[in-house]
């Protein structure tokens, strides 16, 4: 093993030792009665309760291999923790695992349907799969509880794109650029469809426009 392995693990396990003692300093103050051994028992729980804690920062961070390293064990012994199901899925979907990715976060949308989260995150990585008719029913799903969401809006209106919808397709790109009226790639999108749908004319409209705002930001 590397001496730069060997520094990780050490810097692993000094900030579990540090986890610890704060979770020992926070149950002396609510019980001081207890015994010193039951108090001080570093047990599996509290292990899994930090790696549950540093994979889900892992996962905000971006580093996506180190958070599936560390979640992995933890749904083992949680397998209905929400938040381990969803930042694992993530990690999963994000590193190509996009059908481990979906397995987890179809767990999580039983238990919440109504999460924007993930409605968006489920609805990309069925639109990655390209299974646009499942992308389509969860981001519906998304849109009717969250209507203002902008990420939403759109991978809707990608996933009625795809299943040749196109004027659902527009109608959600259209509520996706009242809520970002600069967003080239709505523009763009919206541009696509009409030229689809054989409104030439129209469609140059909105490829015109996608041109002119990324040529003011470039100028900016």
């Amino acid at each position: 093993m590397s001496h730069k392995s060997n520094s990780g693990s050490f810097v692993d396990e000094l900030s579990l030792f540090t986890f610890s003692v704060s979770r020992v300093l926070k149950r002396i103050a609510e019980s001081s009665i207890r015994g010193f051994n039951s108090v001080f028992s570093v047990d599996g729980e509290l292990r899994l309760d930090f790696y549950r804690d540093r994979g889900i920062q892992h996962t905000r961070a971006g580093r996506y291999a180190l958070a599936i390293q560390q979640l992995e064990p933890v749904l083992v012994h949680h397998a209905d923790d929400e938040d381990v199901l969803f930042h694992l899925g993530y990690c999963y979907f994000k590193t190509d695992r996009t059908k481990d990715g979906i397995a987890l976060l179809e767990k999580v949308i039983e238990k919440d349907s109504s999460s924007a989260r993930v409605c968006s995150i489920l609805g990309m990585a069925y639109l990655q799969a390209k299974d646009f008719e499942k992308a389509a029913g969860v981001l519906a799903k998304g849109v009717e509880n969250n209507p203002e969401n902008f990420n939403l809006n759109y991978r809707l209106g990608l996933a009625y794109d795809h299943i040749k919808e196109y004027d659902k397709a527009l109608e959600a790109f259209e509520k996706a650029l009242a809520i970002r009226p600069s967003e080239t790639k709505v523009y763009q999108s919206i541009g696509f469809v009409l030229d689809q749908q054989g409104k030439h004319d129209e469609a140059i409209v909105f490829f015109k426009k996608t041109a002119e705002i990324k040529e003011n930001k470039i100028s900016s």
